[in-house]
């Protein structure tokens, strides 16, 4: 746990707010095996509590990549029924009930209304094995041979859910290159957002995931966990990142059970956030005359474009 001020102690008192640590947990993946990936988690979780035995369990939030069951699978994905709940996530729900902590992990979700798009889903599952909260991801990715918004089904909403005392929001991998969902879970409250990952390697890619994530931390004035997996699948590499970010940006994870602090959303919010001062911004072509525009010029003609080259 982290030395904060005396304020922040004072204030977390007088909130009567539970402890709540995070851990993400960047592990290897098998390719689309969820009797080995349940495997895997269940190791890194032991082996995380008992580095930290002096951190109760049930305080403790451990936060897995991106389709936590098959890994980043494009092509003719397995689905799993969360309702009514198949007997792979009745698996994860029983590890979290014997290790007594809180998991967050992901999986293709059976969609009901296209048994061949699957939805790619993250739960939220508390020591006693209870489903606290499901997201489905909004923003599908797009590259590849087989990408991944021509297989499974994109959801339609953000989610923030009551966990500890903490108004927790969740996106999934690429979700976090669209600034607008993170200022709307600002809106809504959401002190916390968890970003499960696989988010494939390549030149710059590390840099963008981690600048990414601080800078929705941000523009949300929340805390958010980003997590990738590690290792390689058929297709891709990745780099095995876990960050935790502060309300201001900055990375506070040290490799332990990351104790949050209310005081830091609540000190980031004294200050407000607009996404906006205008309706709309116009970025006007210059021709060059060492003039600025006349007043009044490259206004939206009646279809509300503007002309000239500039754009809303």
């Amino acid at each position: 746990e982290g030395a904060g001020p005396a304020a922040a102690r004072i204030l977390n008192a007088m909130t009567k707010r539970p402890a709540l640590y995070v851990q993400p947990v960047a592990i290897d993946l098998a390719w689309n095996d969820p009797e080995e990936n349940l495997r895997r988690m269940e190791d890194a979780i032991r082996g995380r509590l008992r580095r930290a035995a002096g951190t109760p369990s049930r305080e403790q939030l451990f936060v897995f990549p991106e389709l936590t069951l098959t890994g980043f699978v494009t092509k003719s994905p397995r689905s799993f029924a969360l309702r009514p709940p198949d007997p792979v996530i009745g698996r994860i729900r029983e590890l979290a009930r014997r290790c007594r902590t809180g998991i967050v992990a992901g999986f293709p979700e059976r969609n009901a209304a296209d048994r061949k798009k699957p939805f790619n889903t993250i739960v939220l599952i508390d020591p006693s094995g209870g489903i606290e909260a499901c997201y489905r991801k909004t923003h599908l990715f797009t590259v590849g041979r087989s990408p991944e918004s021509r297989v499974y089904t994109p959801g339609d909403s953000g989610v923030v859910a009551l966990y500890r005392g903490w108004k927790i929001g969740f996106a999934i991998c690429f979700d976090i290159r669209f600034p607008r969902l993170f200022m709307e879970y600002g809106r809504a409250g959401a002190e916390l957002i968890l970003v499960p990952s696989c988010w494939i390697g390549g030149p710059h890619k590390s840099y963008q995931f981690r600048t990414l994530g601080s800078a929705q931390a941000i523009l949300a004035q929340s805390y958010v966990v980003s997590v990738n997996r590690s290792g390689r699948d058929p297709s891709y590499e990745y780099d095995g990142s876990e960050y935790v970010f502060s309300p201001f940006g900055e990375d506070v994870y040290r490799d332990a059970p990351c104790r949050l602090d209310v005081s830091e959303a609540s000190g980031a919010r004294a200050l407000r956030v607009r996404d906006a001062d205008r309706p709309c911004y116009r970025v006007m072509a210059h021709r060059g005359s060492g003039r600025c525009p006349a007043r009044g010029r490259n206004r939206p003609d009646r279809r509300g474009t503007f002309r000239e080259g500039s754009i809303a």
